[in-house]
């Protein structure tokens, strides 16, 4: 895991010319590598895992450094390892959002109608439970749009991370419950995380 986010770090510091050093501020950055990388990879298909698995866990390991969270590595492939958080039941693969955002056709994300449920049809979605899925597409519902590139930007996909756990903890808070739970990865695989 070490190995696939520092090689996100070089390779984007090679590109341009700026280290990237795991702080959600520097998103952006990985943002505009990203940008740079789609059209490449779709040029050398055979670059794309390797990619999305090192770009994807570094965005994970952004994520796991600023919430308390861990990773489950469920098989050799990192497309498929997931972050779990352990203050609210909240899960994501972001190798799996970052290969996405790779191969993503322009114009897909307007042909998918995420009118009523913002958080369908994404592969790279958010595990939630259902109370807490309608609180967070409820109040993503409120945001105004965003543009294509935006949408599928670990930027953006942080700031969706950060309304959706505020939004977890809103709805426990009004139900009565504390606002951070005490989960363990356990807690996931009982829910078929």
């Amino acid at each position: 895991m070490e190995d696939l986010a520092e090689g996100c770090v070089r390779f984007v510091e090679r590109a341009l010319g700026v280290r990237l050093d795991y702080r959600p501020e520097t998103l952006p950055l990985l943002d505009h590598y990203l940008e740079q990388a789609r059209r490449a990879t779709s040029e050398k298909v055979e670059a794309l895992p390797v990619v999305a698995h090192m770009a994807g866990v570094y965005f994970g390991e952004v994520i796991r450094r600023r919430y308390a969270s861990w990773w489950r590595m469920d098989g050799e492939d990192p497309t498929y390892w997931q972050v779990e958080f352990g203050s609210v039941y909240l899960a994501f693969s972001p190798v799996l959002f970052v290969r996405e955002a790779l191969t993503r056709e322009p114009g897909a994300l307007a042909a998918r109608d995420t009118a009523e449920d913002p958080l369908s049809g994404d592969p790279a979605a958010l595990e939630l439970e259902d109370e807490d899925r309608e609180a967070v597409a409820a109040r993503l519902a409120e945001l105004p749009p965003v543009s294509e590139d935006e949408y599928y930007a670990p930027s953006t996909r942080l700031e969706v991370i950060d309304i959706a756990v505020d939004a977890i903890r809103s709805r426990r808070l009004a139900a009565g419950d504390e606002t951070d739970a005490a989960l363990v990865p356990g807690d996931y695989e009982r829910n078929g995380g």
